[in-house]
Parts: C-alpha cells; structure tokens; sequence
C-alpha cells in the first residue's frame, strides 16, 4: 500500500461514531418548563430559544433542530446545528443525501469554531464532520483532501482547550485505530499511530464518561476489527456495561440499539452478522476474522 492511498483513516475513523458517532457531546440538561412552540419565532430570548431547540435534538428531530440552530444567535447556536447536522447524516442520511448534510455540518462547526475558538465543540464536530465526509468521498479525494491531517489538528486542539473530554479521547482513539487498519505500518510511521495509544485513549474516555453508550459502541467496534480473543473479550464487557439502564435521550438511545445488536452477534457467535455491521459502521471490511468459535483472529499486517 502506498502513501499515497493509505489514508482512508478519516474515511471511516469515526464511522460512526459515531456515532457517532455516535454524536452525543455533553449531553446538557433541558428545562422542562420550556414547551416546544410549533413555530420558534425570531421575538424569543436566544437563550430561552437554544434550550427549546436542545429540547427538539433531545427527542430525535434532529434535521429540525440543525435548522432552528442555524437561525440562532445565541452563544452555542453553530455548535448545536453541526451536532444535529452529524446526527441527522449518521442516524437518518441516505447515500443520496448524506455529502451535503455532512457538508453543511462542517460549515456549522466551522462557524463555532470562528465564533468562539475557545470552544472544544467546535473543534470535535468538524473533525467529526471531516471524517464523515471523508467516508463518503472515498480514500483518493480524503487524501488529497488533508482530511486526516486536518482532523488530527482538531483532536488535538480540543483536547487542549479540555483535557477531560471524553469524546477528544474518544475521537484521538478512534483515529489512532483507523489510521493503523488502513495503512499498517505506513500509517504508524507517517502518523505515529500505534493500537496502545488508541485503545487507552478510548478506555481513558469511558473513565471519565462511563455511562456514554455511544463512546462503549464505537470501542467494541474498534476492538472486535483489531480481532483476538481478548480484544472480543472486552468488545463484551463494555458493550454489556453500555446497555445498562439509564436515562436517555434519541442519540443515547439510538446508540444503545447499535449496541444491543453487536452484542447479539456475539451472544450468538453469529460472525457473518458481525462482519457485516462491522463493514457497515467502519466503511471497510476491516481485519476481522471468524472461526467456529466465535473468536477473531487479526488480519495479517497486525
């Protein structure tokens, strides 16, 4: 593989996540006073608006929610629109749609992040967002995009700015991981990625964050692709810990259904089913090997 058409990472590094997403950053609490109105009218406070449309990304009206942020002027207003923009493409997008909703949430983070640089949010949306975009467009336009460079910038600019944040260590395991199942050695030379740092990243972000379902999800994720018995072995527990009872909101519980599903596989020692969410959330087939057993054998490069 050459330099060149190895850095797929930002392709699918967060894949997700995300979640992800896996999308939920700090998850802030709503005023149950506040009643959503059908219609957020510009003659409304910006901070009494803000939380209304927190409200609306909360229950899952996420593409809503994007575009009342977006006529916002309250502090927080760009950050809340990338956040439900993200979550809109990874939860709701279509291959038809999802470029330009990940297109318009790299707008909004960066707007946060030219309106308050202070801000972490900012920050971990649009490396969030380049990732996203970087999944769509394929290795060849990811590369000579700088999307991985570029996102890797942002991790490390967010956790600067906060070194307690769970998702900046969830993001800087996340791309550390994907750096290395794209390009192996390569990726570990250019980019100085190696499994250690990534795997601790992600386990430092469920110590500060143990609840977090989508951060768990993202990490069985990463570990049943790096194969091995005992990377399975704590894919399980933290997908078990993930789905215990909590309150939640959309994403949160959206997460949880990922997670249930990954951790039936498992409970089922159903490999073909797990390789294929595995190709579904990470863009790739990734290293993962089955066998009668159930356990997973790393790919050969590792």
């Amino acid at each position: 593989m050459s330099a060149m058409t190895m850095p797929r990472s930002v392709a699918a590094y967060l894949a997700v996540a995300l979640l992800c997403l896996s999308v939920t950053f700090w998850a802030r609490p709503v005023m149950a006073e506040v009643e959503t109105p059908p219609d957020l009218g510009s003659e409304i406070h910006p901070d009494l608006r803000i939380e209304q449309i927190r409200k609306i990304f909360n229950e899952g009206e996420f593409a809503r929610a994007a575009a009342e942020a977006r006529q916002c002027d309250a502090p927080g207003a760009d950050a809340l629109a990338a956040r439900a923009a993200l979550s809109e493409g990874d939860f709701h997008g279509t291959p038809a749609t999802r470029r330009k909703i990940f297109l318009a949430a790299e707008a909004d983070a960066r707007r946060a992040i030219a309106r308050d640089p202070q801000d972490p949010e900012g920050h971990l949306y649009l490396a969030l967002a380049l990732g996203f975009l970087g999944r769509v467009d394929g290795t060849l336009v990811a590369h000579f995009a700088g999307y991985a460079d570029e996102a890797r910038r942002e991790i490390d600019e967010a956790l600067k700015l906060d070194p307690q944040s769970a998702w900046a260590h969830a993001l800087d395991g996340g791309w550390n991981l994907e750096i290395l199942r794209d390009g192996g050695v390569i990726g570990e030379r250019i980019y100085g990625a190696s499994p250690e740092k990534g795997i601790a990243a992600f386990r430092k972000a469920l110590t500060l964050q143990p609840d977090n379902a989508a951060i768990a999800y993202q990490f069985a994720l990463q570990l049943l692709a790096i194969g091995g018995v005992v990377h399975r072995a704590e894919a399980y527990r933290v997908l078990v810990r993930s789905l215990e009872p909590k309150e939640e909101n959309a994403v949160e519980r959206l997460a949880r259904q990922r997670a249930r599903r990954l951790k039936l596989t498992l409970d089922t020692h159903d490999d073909l089913a797990m390789k294929f969410i595995l190709r579904e959330a990470l863009g790739s087939f990734s290293g993962a090997q089955g066998n009668a057993s159930g356990g997973l054998l790393p790919r050969g490069s590792r």
